[in-house]
This record gives structure tokens, C-alpha cells and sequence, in this order.
């Protein structure tokens, strides 16, 4: 087992679902790290890690929370492929023997093919904290699969495209008492836009309203659970805002001027002004602006 003293921490929260036999423990990271969510669940004789953190730091805390729980880890899953997501499995499975780590094949291509990319643009932040090891996930579900781990049902959807190019959700328990969405579903926090798929984003949401009517309690990948309902739909309010107030910013199918580019951060900041992340705003302008001049003038390029 590795050291279990805590050297740094991560936000914790912890929910029991005491009926359905599962504890829900959530550690978030601060600001440098986008205030992501990782989660350990435990049942009674061992922990899944849902995502594991970007940077070796936030990881080790990570693991140090496994190990003061003192039962193995049996799986790790991955929601998608942003390495705020899955940089930390490395550091995770190390000391354990043969942890499967659990995502879709969509996910586990979106992470080999950026690899490289990820790392030249990070690395040179994080320095030594950003991890050397990257780990694929090795066991692949499809849409539909339930994969029971110590007597718990998990419930996997493959969405295909929406906050990234690959997403899934899970639902535990025979009740489906809790959701795990990854970055499908922010909750006051900015959403990250840069991958340029809103108008597929918001068709998955519009789906997940009918799908997960029955599903009490929603877990994000940045920002507190709540009501299932009410955080999709203020997911897909926050994406239609943006795409609107984006596309009225835009003429002659060009892409923004820096001085439109900040006038565009303070409308929205102006209308989610409780909202973290702000940095995420700019971030997708530019691929959002090229999906809206497509979408309106087809034949058209930027």
C-alpha cells in the first residue's frame, strides 16, 4: 500500500447512498486545474475511480484517499478523453495488479490520437507535475453494456460526440439513483467549448432530459452534483446563450476581431456572473464560430 498521510489536499464531499450499498466520495481540484471532479466509489469489498485527475500532484492525493479507505481497487473508469480526465491513471492503478480501466473505444481514441498534443501544450505549464506515463483504457463497453463490480450494476451509455469528440455516461444501482456524466453536464462553471461540437452537444442533452427523467442525482465532471433535470437543462441553456450571443457577433462569415473576442467574454460574464472557469470562454470562439458560419452558409468555409 502506499503512504496514506495526506501531503496536499483536494476538496472532498462524500454522499451515501446507505439503501443501494454505495458510498460516492468526491475530490475536486482548485483553479490551475479547472476545479475537476474525480470520484472514488466504494462499495463493501472494493473502490472504483471514476476519472483521475490531470497532474501527478492531484493524483497522488487522489491515491492517498484510496488507500486510507483500505479496501483494493477494482476498476477505473473514464468518462472521456480530456487529460484533465484520464492523465492520472498511471498513478492510480500503480501497486494494484491488473485494474481494469474501463471507457468506451470512441474515449480511448480520442486520448490516443492526443496524446501528443496534450503534452505540448500542457507539459511546458505543469513542468515535472504533468505526468510521463499515459495509460489507455483496456477494457472497452459498448452502448448498453452493464458491467456489475462487487455486486453493483453499472449502467454505460456511449454518447458519442457532445462536450468532446467521445462521451459516456453511467447510472449505478438498480434504482439509478445516480448519473456520472463527465463534462457533458457542467454546474456553475463555464462550459469548454473547444471542441466545436455544440449543436451535437445539445442533442445529446435534449435526449438525456427523456433518458435520465428518473434519475435523482446528477455527478459532473466540474462543479456539485444536484437534481438531474434542472442541471441538463441549465446546460442547455448556457450552450443555446453562447451559440446565439456568439453568432449575432458575427458578419461576413469571418471569425471574431480580438476587440469582438472580448466583447463576447463580457456578455457572458455579464449574464453567468456567479460562473467559475472563465477562461473557458475564450477558449471556444473560434471553433464554435466556425460550426455556426457552417451551419448557416454550408457551402461556405472560414
Amino acid at each position: 500500500m502506499r503512504a496514506s498521510k495526506l501531503q496536499n489536499t483536494l476538496k472532498y464531499s462524500r454522499y451515501a447512498y446507505d439503501n443501494e450499498g454505495y458510498i460516492i466520495h468526491m475530490l475536486t481540484s482548485n483553479e490551475r486545474t479547472f476545479f475537476t471532479n474525480a470520484y472514488i466509489i466504494e462499495t463493501k469489498n472494493g473502490l472504483v475511480v471514476v476519472d483521475t485527475m490531470m497532474i501527478n500532484s492531484d493524483a497522488i492525493v487522489l491515491c492517498q484517499h484510496i488507500d486510507n479507505l483500505n479496501k483494493p481497487l477494482i476498476a477505473v473508469i473514464i468518462t472521456h478523453g480530456h487529460p484533465d480526465h484520464y492523465n492520472g491513471t498511471d498513478t492510480i492503478i500503480n501497486g494494484f495488479n491488473e485494474v481494469p480501466v474501463i471507457s468506451t473505444k470512441g474515449v480511448r481514441n480520442c486520448i490516443q490520437d492526443s496524446f501528443d498534443a496534450k503534452e505540448v501544450k500542457w507539459k511546458p505549464y505543469f513542468g515535472h507535475d504533468w505526468p510521463e506515463d499515459k495509460i489507455l483504457p483496456n477494457h472497452l463497453v459498448k452502448d448498453g453494456d452493464v458491467v456489475n463490480l462487487d455486486g453493483l450494476d453499472y449502467f454505460f451509455r456511449d454518447l458519442g460526440a457532445a462536450e468532446s469528440s467521445s462521451d459516456l455516461l453511467f447510472t449505478l444501482g438498480e434504482h439509478k439513483s445516480a448519473v456520472f456524466v463527465g463534462d457533458v453536464v457542467f454546474n456553475n462553471m463555464h462550459g469548454f467549448m473547444n471542441d466545436g461540437n455544440s449543436a451535437q452537444w445539445l442533442r445529446v442533452l435534449q435526449q438525456l432530459l427523456i433518458e435520465l427523467a428518473d434519475v435523482k442525482q446528477l455527478f459532473t465532471g466540474h462543479g456539485a452534483p444536484g437534481n438531474t433535470y434542472q442541471l441538463v437543462q441549465a446546460q442547455i441553456e448556457y450552450i443555446s446563450h453562447y451559440r446565439t450571443c456568439l453568432w449575432a457577433l458575427i458578419s461576413d462569415n469571418q471569425l471574431l476581431s480580438d476587440t469582438q473576442k472580448q466583447s463576447f467574454e463580457f456578455l457572458m460574464n455579464k449574464h453567468y456572473p456567479q460562473y467559475q472557469l472563465a477562461s473557458f470562454i475564450k477558449a471556444g470562439i473560434d471553433p464554435v464560430a466556425q460550426e455556426l458560419i457552417v451551419e448557416n452558409h454550408p457551402l461556405k468555409m472560414v
